[in-house]
């Protein structure tokens, strides 16, 4: 039986730049079209990468709701578990990049798709056989959405099986910081596996004494220790360009990226994110305990492999577009 990673949430469109030197009316750029949304991108990393992944997430049955779940079944994802809806459009987001490749979001999701995910959309059956739930925090951003991906959690944790979580935070998306905060840090509470980026450390470490920029290695082990208090077994931070540092209750270890010019950053995060997870259930991972037990070898070569993966995706434009197929690692 397949040990699934399933992968729930937001699919949505990015609108990136992709080509600098295509120009339309009086000079502006061209905007084109890439499938995106993080936990999608996270499952079809997954998948190209050799693995077994599914998505759950409520799509639009518009022109690009249906590319979108075209994508997935083209990159061999689970797609059995899908809602759809003829009654809300597909999530819109504007991708501007800088020099460097990185990125800022505008988006377009007043009562869009994904936000209308119910609890009763839901099929206890897709979690039989999944080893791995993973999540983010955009899907918390919004009812009804927020409930069915805390359903999700709670049923996960019910099982005994793994949940993994993105801090992910795009406060644009919130009603409130205050909002924001507060389902954060508890969904953090109840997770097993922990991301978040340089970017997102500052909102983790208010209670720890930490700058919020450049943080050194014993800082990020201050605040790693902080956070596995709280409930998480494994704690991951990408550092970017640095890359990233992982933290059991046991074992720690500084994992550092390959350098590549970079033209997008988008998608390398839940690029990172799919080598690990899939990482994990390759060595047999399945539950939180067997977490708490991986080696300093094993959690070098995870992030070592992952940051490889990340760095590929770099290279290239897009959120799924991007992903690298394991041939190419």
């Amino acid at each position: 039986m397949a040990n699934y990673i399933l992968c729930i949430g937001e699919m949505l469109i990015d609108f990136i730049p992709d080509m600098p030197n295509s120009v339309g009316v009086g000079g502006t750029p061209c905007y084109h079209p890439h499938p995106g949304g993080a936990p999608a991108n996270v499952a079809v990393a997954i998948a190209r990468l050799g693995g077994a992944a599914r998505f759950i997430g409520k799509i639009s049955q518009d022109g690009f709701g249906q590319m979108l779940v075209q994508v997935l079944i083209d990159n061999h994802v689970d797609t059995l578990y899908i809602r759809t809806t003829d009654h809300a459009l597909t999530t819109l987001a504007m991708v501007t990049l800088s020099a460097n490749g990185q990125r800022q979001f505008t988006f377009y999701r007043e009562g869009t798709a994904d936000t209308r995910l119910e609890v009763g959309d839901l099929d206890w059956n897709a979690w039989q056989d999944t080893a791995i739930c993973h999540a983010g925090s955009v899907s918390l951003s919004v009812e009804p959405a927020r409930s069915a991906t805390l359903a999700a959690i709670a049923y996960t944790r019910q099982l005994g099986k793994i949940v993994s979580f993105d801090v992910n935070i795009r406060p644009a998306l919130w009603s409130s910081e205050e909002d924001m905060r507060v389902v954060i840090r508890d969904v953090i509470e109840h997770c097993d596996v922990l991301k978040f980026s340089a970017e997102e450390i500052s909102f983790l470490a208010e209670d720890v004494d930490m700058p919020a920029e450049h943080p050194d290695i014993q800082q990020l082990k201050t605040l790693g220790a902080a956070l596995l208090a709280q409930g998480p077994r494994l704690v991951i931070i990408t550092l970017g360009a640095e890359g990233a540092f992982l933290m059991t209750a046991h074992e720690q270890v500084e994992v550092y990226a390959t350098p590549v010019q970079a033209v997008d950053t988008t998608g390398a995060g839940d690029a990172f994110m799919g080598a690990i997870l899939n990482g994990l259930v390759e060595q047999g991972c399945s539950t939180p305990a067997d977490l708490s037990q991986l080696s300093e070898d094993e959690l070098r070569n995870l992030g070592s492999f992952a940051n490889r993966v990340a760095g590929l995706s770099c290279t290239r434009f897009g959120g799924i577009s991007s992903l690298p197929f394991i041939n190419e690692v």
